[in-house]
């Protein structure tokens, strides 16, 4: 793996680092909160049992059912700030090593040059939204081209995705563009990237399959068709010198086309050795390059295969990561729910404790209060006893020229006639002390609804 690779890990795993710290903060902070606020609950508790005021009316005056913490920053935020657009090059520029920790990390095939997804990440998540939705589709949860980490862990012009493509020449998406060197390196130093030379450079064509073709011999001139004809017969004639020398001439032409044909065959031996020489090494040649290839292959596969690996591994500590930031934030939702169980449990035992300690409070003054009204009662008791006993006192009175009787203790007016006549106490009026005269009752009226009266 390279040290690009090595260094995207790193920061990944600082990143995860960090999210965790900041749960473990938030955790924290919502302790704090909730023991400040059961230290001023019991606070105004204590102190509303010592100075005698409601404690729980104090509590709801003070808004301390409902606490929360509130950062402040700063800095006054005027309005919620647009997210500024993203500038994009006119055209597609090739991949040159280039990483954004911001953006998605899975690759794009963007016109066959495979470069970094400019979607912006959220949060700690490695991919976009719609590169995630095809890393789920796959088997080892790797979008379809692969990802940057893969890409910068290979040489610039080796990558190959994980179905086996690689990416196109650069100078292809020039022609389908139709823009030139001068235009791409102007358009590329807007972004501040630095093209490769090598992205300029048009790739070799491929040799075709199949056997090389052999250079052609130039045929011979044909000689007229047919078995060639017999030179003639010299007929020797004995004294004649002229005919010896014919003879003489007529052997060595014969000589010079038997030496002729031999070469003619010298050179087709030869030319048809040449032509196998070739042959064998055009054969040779095929070989070489078919081993290369299959080096080359190998090599690749094997490399991404260590890619893959790797990216396996990295995936395997990021869920392991994950995992024990879930068990830390599950242990810590955990305490503080048993802390803030405890903290409930404790609260209703002293509310259950005030309660208790105020009904016997008002018991004790009920009892004190009625221990009170004893003396007034037995006092009133006694009274009414001795007045019940005591003789009721009469005087005798005139009005309208009639005589009455008046009680001297309640003003009760009773019938003279009746009294010293028959004994009888027939109650006739209740002395006026405001008129000063009698008031005379109804027919209805009884003597005890005037003894109620006074009372």
């Amino acid at each position: 793996m390279s040290q690009t690779s090595e260094m995207s890990q790193m920061n990944l795993i600082e990143m995860n680092d960090f999210n965790a710290s900041v749960s473990i903060s938030e955790q924290l902070e919502r302790m704090m909160v909730n023991s400040a606020q059961s230290l001023a609950i019991r606070s105004i508790r204590e102190c509303a049992e010592r100075y005698n005021f409601d404690a729980e009316e104090a509590i709801r005056n003070l808004g301390l059912e409902y606490v929360k913490m509130e950062r402040k920053s700063s800095s006054k935020v005027v309005g919620k700030a647009k997210a500024a657009p993203v500038a994009k090059p006119a055209f597609p520029l090739p991949y040159n090593g280039e990483f954004n920790e911001n953006s998605c990390f899975a690759l794009r095939q963007n016109n066959g040059l495979y470069t970094q997804c400019q979607a912006i990440r959220k949060g700690d998540k490695s991919f976009c939204k719609a590169c995630q939705a095809l890393a789920d589709k796959s088997e080892d949860n790797v979008p379809e081209y692969g990802t940057i980490q893969q890409r910068q862990a290979t040489d610039i012009f080796l990558y190959v995705d994980p179905k086996g493509r690689k990416p196109v020449a650069y100078t292809k998406v020039m022609k389908k563009f139709k823009v030139s060197m001068a235009e791409v390196v102007e358009e590329a130093g807007k972004f501040n990237i630095e093209i490769h030379d090598m992205h300029f450079v048009e790739p070799e064509t491929e040799t075709k399959r199949g056997r090389p073709k052999t250079a052609k011999e130039p045929k011979e001139p044909k000689g007229a068709k047919g078995r060639p004809k017999k030179a003639k017969k010299v007929l020797e004639i004995e004294g004649d010198t002229e005919d010896l020398f014919a003879s003489l001439v007529a052997n060595a032409q014969n000589y010079e086309s038997e030496s002729d044909d031999e070469e003619l065959i010298m050179e087709a031996l030869a030319t048809k050795k040449g032509k196998s020489e070739e042959e064998k090494a055009a054969k040779a040649l095929k070989k070489q390059q078919e081993e290369e290839a299959k080096a080359l292959k190998k090599q690749q596969e094997e490399q991404a295969k260590a890619e893959k690996k790797a990216l396996e591994e990295l995936i395997k500590q990021d869920k392991e990561l994950k995992r024990q930031q879930e068990k830390a934030e599950k242990e810590a939702k955990k305490a503080a729910e048993e802390e803030a169980k405890a903290l409930k449990k404790q609260q209703e035992e002293e509310a259950k404790a005030a309660k208790a300690l105020k009904k016997q409070q008002e018991d004790e003054a009920k009892a004190a209060k009625a221990l009170k009204k004893q003396p007034e009662k037995a006092a009133k008791a006694s009274a009414d006893e001795v007045a019940e006993q005591e003789p009721d006192v009469v005087k005798k009175i005139e009005e309208n020229g009639k005589k009455y009787l008046k009680s001297k203790k309640t003003g009760i007016i009773y019938d003279y006639a009746e009294y010293t006549q028959n004994g009888e106490q027939v109650v006739v009026g209740q002395w006026n002390e405001k008129k000063n005269a009698i008031d005379f009752k109804n027919d209805e009226e009884s003597e005890e609804e005037y003894e109620s009266d006074d009372e």
